[in-house]
């Protein structure tokens, strides 16, 4: 009698969670079979439940995040992997105190992009990939409770890529370790993480001659003469950061009004390097800036200590108020600054129901030029309408301000630049997006076409119409990805008229619907513009007249399988390069590869 007793109760929970599973898989956020999932979360610190581990299939044949359906465009150099610049204008944060702009940030790890993990059992996912051209991806995930509420993770990718074109090889690793703690009664959660990324790029300058590669004058692509014959670039950065959270309310029992106060603190350092190193360049490849028989070596760095406390609540009225302090060292061959910033900042709002809305500030004490920096905003959601704005005084970039290397030196004193940015959007859970935004740019600072800062003297007005789209009807799929942008003057700032990205595909599922499966069509394009010039000694993006790249459409065919546990994609790249002509530039000098294909697997375990 024990023994069916026990078998119906096993039955009825198996049930149970059958049910529960298949309403998940509805939602496609299902992990696993089992009674276990793999759950994680993101920075910062939000009491929304936790997310499962996705087992859609889409994004699987997507080594190169740049390629991925998300609301983001890049140029980038030849082979995946590379230095690259977003194709759209990005507000920037009040603290990123950077060298320099960023050239792998869609790539690299960040405090926003890596996850900390809760499961039940041991989590494993390996990944592998190939192309013919000998590009070589593997990353490893590990995920595990360790102790009680204590969870521990880390994630290491490894891309090795040859490249088609001499002197474009790309060697990336990048490597994150997590672990997240949550006390039984919710009154503390922890978080602690350290992130290091390391890319190393090839310098090749890009081909000497653009007509011998229309003509085709070489049988292959490795034969074209580049402009830099020995010379290699290195980034470096480093990232360890603890974020704590303690529940005032909590503490302080029978408090009903109290109950979602919060006390936070965030703790970080971060460092990243650049390094150049130049034997033999090609003579007049930089305008007759410089030419440089001998080795050189440049390095430029930058030294940060954040500290943040904040005191929040989150109910009927939300609010936070906190300080920033922000210590931060910049140094190149010669120079060295240091800043001492404090930052109050405050959130107020008003949160009932399906309407929000919320005011926020922030403004920088500062020992330096980031002195009377500040950002003001505000923002009103209704349902799935929603509005910002924003007004930002920045200073700008330490790159643009002082520089001095063996071959680039200049000592500039920039008005701070302001921006204004206004959104209008809708937005339909995940099947679909739309935004409008206007920003007004004044001041912006850019690297002119004679390879030195310059700030622009008129206003510059952008527009931008965007839209990203989920939409599945039964077996057919269309995800996408398009924006329209129209500036009022490009003399600090050159953008494509109009870029997609688009993905159409079928899935089904074969062999008693143990198989799931997707054959479709990756599309990219966007119209012709004056893109920025790549310079490798100088580490960053600059503006040329001479050249306009675009409309032409890249296609990737690709099937994408999963059975179990078990994901399985082949992809074929640019199937009819130089089919039509020669003009696939993904910046200038920096044709894009031909032919390629390309294979991989991922493989999860949950024991």
């Amino acid at each position: 009698m024990k023994r069916k007793s026990l078998f119906l109760i096993f039955a009825l929970v198996q049930t149970f969670v059958g049910i529960a599973q298949e309403s998940i898989i509805e939602n496609n956020t299902i992990i696993d079979s089992g009674f276990h999932y793999t759950r994680y979360t993101t920075l910062p610190i939000n009491n929304l439940p936790l997310k499962f581990i996705d087992k859609e299939l889409d994004n699987v044949r997507h080594v190169n995040k740049i390629y991925a359906i998300e609301d983001g465009f890049y140029q980038q150099l030849s082979t995946d992997g590379s230095p690259h610049k977003p194709l759209m204008f990005l507000m920037p944060e009040l603290n990123s105190f950077n060298f320099q702009p960023g050239i792998y940030d869609a790539l690299i790890f960040k405090r926003e992009n890596i996850k900390f993990y809760n499961v039940y059992k041991p989590y494993s996912e390996l990944r592998y990939s190939n192309t013919l051209g000998s590009s070589r991806y593997f990353s490893v995930i590990h995920a595990q409770n360790v102790y009680k509420n204590l969870q521990i993770g880390f994630e290491y990718d490894v891309n090795y890529t040859d490249g088609m074109f001499d002197k474009s090889q790309v060697t990336n690793q990048f490597f994150n370790a997590t672990a997240r703690y949550k006390n039984q009664n919710e009154t503390y959660e922890g978080y602690l993480g350290f992130i290091r990324n390391r890319a190393m790029q090839t310098e090749s300058g890009g081909l000497k001659s653009d007509s011998s590669f229309a003509v085709q004058e070489y049988s292959t692509l490795a034969a074209y003469p580049v402009n830099i014959s020995s010379a290699y670039s290195k980034f470096k950065s480093a990232d360890a950061f603890l974020s704590q959270k303690v529940s005032i309310g909590k503490l302080i029992k029978d408090s009903s009004l109290l109950k979602n106060l919060y006390l936070v603190h965030d703790l970080s350092y971060f460092s990243n390097n650049r390094i150049y190193n130049d034997q033999f360049a090609s003579e007049g490849y930089y305008q007759n800036i410089y030419f440089d028989s001998l080795s050189t070596k440049d390095s430029l760095a930058t030294r940060r200590i954040q500290n943040i406390i904040t005191l929040k609540n989150e109910s009927i009225i939300p609010f936070s108020f906190g300080l920033k302090h922000d210590y931060v060292v910049f140094s190149d061959t010669t120079n060295k600054e240091r800043s001492s910033n404090f930052t109050p900042f405050f959130m107020l709002g008003i949160d009932v129901k399906q309407f929000k809305l919320g005011f926020d500030a922030e403004y920088i004490i500062s020992n330096s030029r980031y002195n009377k920096d500040f950002q003001i905003g505000g923002n009103i959601i209704y349902k799935d309408l929603y509005a910002n704005i924003s007004l930002m005084n920045k200073s700008v970039e330490y790159f643009f301000i002082h520089h001095q290397t063996n071959n680039f030196k200049w000592d500039n004193d920039f008005n701070k630049t302001n921006i204004l940015n206004i959104n209008i959007g809708y937005a339909f859970k995940k099947y679909l997006k739309v935004n409008l935004a206007y920003f007004n740019l004044d001041d912006l600072v850019y690297i002119n076409e004679n390879l030195s800062p310059e700030q622009a003297t008129s206003v510059s007005n952008l527009i931008k119409a965007s839209i990203l789209h989920n939409i599945k009807l039964g077996m057919f799929n269309f995800n996408g990805v398009m924006s329209i942008q129209k500036l009022s003057s490009d003399k600090a700032i050159r953008l494509p008229l109009f870029q997609t990205k688009q993905s159409f595909y079928i899935n089904f599922k074969m062999f008693g619907k143990k198989l799931d499966t997707q054959l479709g069509i990756d599309l990219r394009y966007n119209t012709l513009y004056q893109a920025d010039n790549y310079i490798p000694a100088m580490g960053t993006f600059a503006q040329q007249n001479q050249t306009k790249i675009g409309n032409y459409l890249f296609t990737d065919l690709f099937a994408q399988f999963q059975i179990e546990r078990v994901k399985i994609f082949v992809s074929l790249s640019h199937p009819y390069a130089g089919l039509f002509n020669y003009n696939y530039y993904n910046t200038p000098h920096y044709p894009a590869e031909s032919l390629n294909f390309r294979f991989g697997v991922s493989w999860m375990f949950f024991d």
